[in-house]
């Protein structure tokens, strides 16, 4: 394998990915930092991700795991840097970098070109500003089998740091769609998909919907729940709380949400 070796943090290619970590909001999906090998090893293996460089230290392309996954980037044709855990560590957001940042990108999914791969099943976030909570229900999604997760105006940006931490790799698994509501309503309907919005006010439980038809599951704002817009289109349904609990987190009722549709259609 053949490395280009950096040494000072003054070079113009680790500025660029320094200014790609600190401007986060200029280039979304476009450019954004992974670290760890098991992202990686994720991001290596998606067909949506281009991995643009990898910076790595000596010691991390000196293990056999580090060879290893070395050889699966070097097939999507990444640039391969060998720099100092010093420098490195100007890329990371974590306490204890663990050899390796990568810059890549993602290709978004296009709502008309969706592909199903059984009945359809989509998650909506509307208003999620929690980054955390974003990236666990993005994981969720995955583990569920759901075909898309739509994110509308006003929910935190999924290629933040902490959001793709929160997916595990999941986010290089599942497509993500940007979508605006009227665009997202009028698709729904022009293929006859139900949508449902988690409520706490609702007057339905969760286990009172038919998921084994076409769904869309729709989760709101940490503080505000889901928006207006989406009552007036949607079903609301709502998880029974039992106990003194006056509320459930934003990805945890999703989980619970998701699972309930796999469930239902797994008793068919």
């Amino acid at each position: 394998m053949k490395f280009l070796e950096i040494t000072s943090p003054a070079n113009p290619i680790i500025k660029e990915a320094v200014n790609i970590k600190e401007r986060r909001a200029r280039y979304r999906y476009e450019a954004f930092l992974i670290e760890g090998p098991h992202l990686m090893e994720m991001a290596a293996a998606s067909p949506d991700v281009e991995i643009k460089k990898v910076f790595v230290t000596e010691e991390f392309s000196a293990k056999r795991q580090g060879q290893r996954l070395l050889r699966q980037v070097t097939k999507k044709e990444a640039q391969l840097i060998e720099t100092s855990g010093y420098i490195l560590s100007k890329l990371t957001d974590t306490e204890t970098p663990q050899g390796i940042v990568a810059i890549v990108s993602y290709k978004i999914a296009n709502l008309d070109k969706l592909s199903f791969k059984g009945i359809p099943f989509l998650v909506i976030c509307d208003g999620i500003q929690d980054p955390g909570n974003l990236g666990t229900i993005i994981r969720a999604s995955d583990a569920a089998g759901a075909d898309a997760v739509v994110i509308l105006r006003g929910t935190c940006d999924a290629f933040m740091p902490k959001t793709i931490r929160s997916t595990a790799g999941s986010l290089f698994n599942i497509p993500i769609i940007y979508s605006e509501p009227q665009m997202l309503f009028d698709y729904l309907n022009s293929r006859n998909i139900e949508m449902y919005a988690a409520d706490v006010h609702a007057k339905s439980s969760i286990y009172e919907a038919d998921f084994k038809k076409p769904a869309a599951v729709a989760f709101g704002n940490e503080a505000h729940g889901i928006s207006g817009k989406l009552l007036e289109r949607a079903k609301g349904i709502k998880i029974p709380i039992i106990g003194k609990a006056e509320s459930l987190n934003v990805a945890m009722s999703a989980s619970i949400c998701l699972y309930e549709v796999v469930r239902q259609r797994l008793r068919n």
